[in-house]
């Protein structure tokens, strides 16, 4: 009787969320209809002027700030930047995100609103760690629309000790029985899927306790079920305990029809891993709008469809320059100035104390909406490569050969050193290789903790990289030896007369390695990964 109780005021819920998303998209049209009236606003009220500076920097951050309200980057440029959110910042910046999931659920016709996020549990510094944090116990009716929260409270702690959060995600998820699922980064999602797979006994001894011992379990964990039970859920918990194998989500999840996660830069892996386990002749992937701890970036425009991403954030005022140009405010174009096809950086300022900052992220005008460019996503300027966030670049990638070398005094001037990105999975999973390569037929020989020391070394110089090994999402450097001759082998065919003549060793060289010539022939059909790096 609860669980229905509970579906009728999801039901409930849902309605209101598609009434109140029909005026969201009211308002955002007429935000787009009127975009260079806005703009021309928030350049006076930032104070930018024609001769106003380009920057890399952010403001500091005042000591005096609750270290509870610091946001942290991935440190890209040699040290993580902090940035200062407010309560009122972070309410706004959650606005954008239920502004643009109710007119989802209103343009895309999703009928179950009911959503689970995937982020962190405890807080790690992150601007998804404060966005996702509760002060006390969330209410009854949040936890029906999102039973996510539910990690959250208190008394359910301590199952995250005893059977692990993949465990806890696994229950939450057969007995609230969700509509949408998201994560900002797509790895997330599929780790937590094939952690499931691997280790179904453990992953779902939780729900087995739940059904085979319900009276020694806390009683914490029936008033959870009474929050967020769903209709079915007993005979969903039930399958799972009696099931040796793996079950797919139909099974514990019916009711889930739509997965929204970030598809921008190079994460290929993980969302092909996903449409294992989510086909696309079931649910419906919809990408996540760019934003930044810096700033949002763009939002999303369901007019055509298919989303689009415009630049017209609430508060946030962009320009634009194109790819590679110098930094200089005589460069910089408006958004209707913008070019199908074409490539640009986005400057933004906005009321928390950016003026014309350079992200460093590049778009690629798809379209126009509205006269809007619609932009997705590229690449990083300047950035060596970037398999699920972690943001390598070309000096971080010198500082660890500089290291290496000290380490290992059989690497000597004659030994050049690379690294490749790698698309053949090491346990499931993308990972470097550590390239040595050697001039003639001088094989340095195997070098036995060459390839250890140097993942070593990336951990301590990207924090970024130490957190996606320590979370399973990338694989462990490989160690790869090869002679100049088997290194121009094993490039790509057809890129052009005097290939090997203009080849440079670059600390970080942005092509996927593949070791095997049905490899090579499955690259060259791939689009450039110099592009996509």
């Amino acid at each position: 009787m609860r669980a229905a109780y509970n579906d009728a005021l999801r039901c409930l819920i849902g309605v209101v969320l598609r009434a109140a998303g029909a005026l969201a998209e009211i308002l955002h049209r007429l935000r787009a209809r009127h975009h260079r009236l806005l703009w021309s606003r928030l350049r006076r009220r930032f104070g930018i002027v024609p001769e106003t500076e380009l920057t890399t920097e952010v403001p500091p951050v005042d000591p005096a700030i609750d270290p509870r309200r610091i946001a942290s980057t991935s440190g890209t440029r040699g040290g993580p930047k902090l940035l200062a959110y407010s309560r009122r910042r972070i309410a706004a910046v959650r606005w954008v995100f239920v502004d643009s999931f109710m007119r989802a659920f209103r343009m895309l016709g999703v009928r179950r609103t009911s959503m689970y996020v995937f982020g962190p549990v405890q807080p790690d510094g992150s601007l998804s760690s404060l966005l996702l944090s509760e002060a006390g116990r969330p209410s009854y009716l949040a936890t029906l629309q999102a039973p996510y929260r539910m990690h959250c409270w208190e008394p359910l702690r301590p199952l995250h000790d005893a059977y692990g959060l993949e465990a806890v995600r696994l229950w939450v998820l057969a007995v609230s029985n969700p509509g949408v699922l998201y994560s900002t980064n797509p790895s997330t999602m599929s780790i937590f899927f094939d952690t499931v797979e691997d280790d179904w006994t453990r992953c779902s001894a939780l729900v087995r306790d739940c059904v085979r011992t319900p009276d020694k379990m806390d009683p914490s964990l029936a008033a959870a079920t009474r929050r967020i039970a769903s209709h079915g859920y007993a005979q969903r918990l039930k399958r799972i305990a009696e099931s040796s194998t793996f079950l797919p989500i139909e099974e514990w999840a019916p009711a889930m029809r739509v997965y929204v996660c970030w598809t921008g830069g190079y994460l290929a892996p993980f969302l092909d891993r996903l449409e294992l386990h989510l086909p696309a002749s079931r649910f419906r992937r919809v990408p996540m709008y760019s934003m930044s701890t810096e700033t949002i970036e763009t939002i999303p425009d369901f007019r055509l469809g298919d989303p689009a991403f415009l630049p017209i954030a609430p508060g946030v005022c962009c320009e634009f320059l194109e790819a590679g140009a110098p930094r200089v405010p005589d460069r910089l174009l408006a958004a209707n100035e913008l070019s199908v096809g074409c490539v640009y950086e986005l400057v933004v300022s906005n009321a928390h104390g950016l003026r014309r900052y350079c992200t460093g992220d590049l778009f690629r005008v798809n379209r126009f909406v509205s006269d809007l460019p619609d932009l997705r996503f590229l690449r990083r300027r300047g950035l060596g490569y970037s398999f699920t966030g972690e943001k390598l670049t070309e000096t971080q990638a010198l500082l660890a050969y500089e290291c290496l070398r000290r380490s290992f005094p059989d690497l000597t001037d004659h030994h050049a050193l690379t690294c490749f990105p790698s698309l053949q999975p090491v346990d499931g999973l993308p990972h470097y290789r550590l390239v040595v390569v050697y001039p003639g037929q001088k094989d340095p020989g195997p070098m036995e903790g060459l390839a250890e020391r140097f993942d070593e070394l990336l951990r301590d110089v990207n924090s970024e990289y130490r957190a996606k090994r320590s979370s399973g999402r990338l694989g462990a450097v490989r160690l790869e030896r090869v002679g100049l001759h088997g290194l121009r082998e094993r490039l790509p065919r057809g890129s052009g007369v005097g290939l090997d003549s203009q080849f440079k060793f670059l600390p970080l060289y942005p092509r996927l390695w593949e070791s095997s010539e049905g490899d090579r022939s499955a690259l060259n059909r791939q689009p450039s990964a110099r592009r996509r790096a």
